[in-house]
């Protein structure tokens, strides 16, 4: 399967009561055992209660904190319910409604995805939920707020082009893992979220190039915008998130093209079997230490040969909350 053609290949209509199920038991379980109390349990219908206390688990101060990801995000169907949980937590928090839709959309909700029309589409979908839900579309419509779906572009650059680059702004900044990152995007359309950037945070540097005025140099100030996109997609990419919840794109080896699988074998040897198995590790290096994954995926990795090495990944170093 060619790049152009992965998400054709790949996309799958989530039904809506696994979306719940997912969101539930990873969202809403992350806020039920930071508060216990909650009255977001009576809002779950599918929610899971574990069966004695646990102790050892993220700890939220804040709804403002929460990060929620999807790294194969379609049109933004587990989005767009992660809202309404969301929603209901800065509610019960007593937080001004009127406010509410905005602070989720800066804050909370972060979707990735390689399909420009999927992107766009889930895009619409927040934009218009929070619409929905801000009191005033009038109001809200008018503060222009920026959803925070990435659709991942193919960026490339030649030696000639970073060398200049980096004469004009600095060497020093340009350390060797940041160089790495600005060639990884070379096939953004075919590695997606798979793609795990050499520069863990970019923060500073995005925040520091960001400053400089390149705009009088014809040269120069293509090239710029261009790094300032691949570290803003490395941000995306960075391991940040409390919730990474998804249903990651199936497919094994027959459909795996020569160059995805050669990535596949470099970056996740363990799980190249198919690309499901090695979203189901790309989610858990997305989020930060003890974040809640819900992953949608075929059964096949409970018993198959090839995904032995997965089940090991999975039993040794995760806890199975539910399944």
């Amino acid at each position: 399967v060619t790049p152009e053609n992965i998400p054709a290949a790949t996309q799958l209509f989530t039904p809506h009561w696994i979306v719940q199920y997912m969101v539930e038991n990873s969202l809403g379980r992350l806020w039920m055992l930071n508060n216990p109390n909650s009255k977001l349990i009576e809002k779950m219908e599918y929610y899971i209660k574990p069966e004695t206390p646990e102790s050892d688990y993220l700890k939220i101060a804040s709804p403002h904190e929460l990060k929620v990801c999807d790294p194969a995000c379609g049109s933004g169907h587990i989005l767009v319910y992660a809202f309404d949980l969301l929603y209901e937590i800065y509610k019960e928090e007593g937080i001004d409604e009127s406010s509410i839709a905005e602070l989720i959309l800066k804050h909370n909700l972060f979707g990735i995805e390689i399909d420009e029309r999927a992107a766009e589409l889930a895009a619409f979908a927040l934009t218009m939920k929070a619409a929905a839900r801000s009191g005033s579309k009038r109001r809200f419509f008018r503060n222009t707020i920026e959803v925070n779906i990435c659709k991942l572009e193919t960026i490339s650059f030649s030696d000639e082009e970073i060398g200049s680059y980096m004469d004009a702004i600095g060497r020093d900044l340009f350390t060797s893992d940041l160089q790495t990152t600005l060639k990884q995007f070379e096939e953004a359309d075919n590695f997606g979220s798979l793609i795990q950037p050499a520069v863990k945070d970019v923060t500073v540097v995005l925040e520091t190039l960001k400053e400089k005025n390149v705009s009088h140099d014809l040269f120069l100030a293509p090239t710029h915008e261009k790094v300032l996109q691949v570290l803003e997609q490395a941000d995306y990419l960075s391991q940040k998130y409390h919730v990474v919840v998804a249903n990651p794109p199936y497919m094994g080896n027959k459909g795996i093209n020569g160059r995805l699988g050669v990535f596949l074998k470099d970056n996740y040897e363990d799980v190249k079997s198919d690309l499901f198995s090695a979203f189901v590790v790309r989610c858990a290096t997305l989020g930060v230490e003890n974040a809640n994954i819900g992953i949608m995926s075929p059964n096949v990795w409970m018993y198959l040969a090839s995904f032995e090495k997965l089940r090991s990944y999975l039993l040794k170093t995760k806890t199975l909350t539910s399944l």
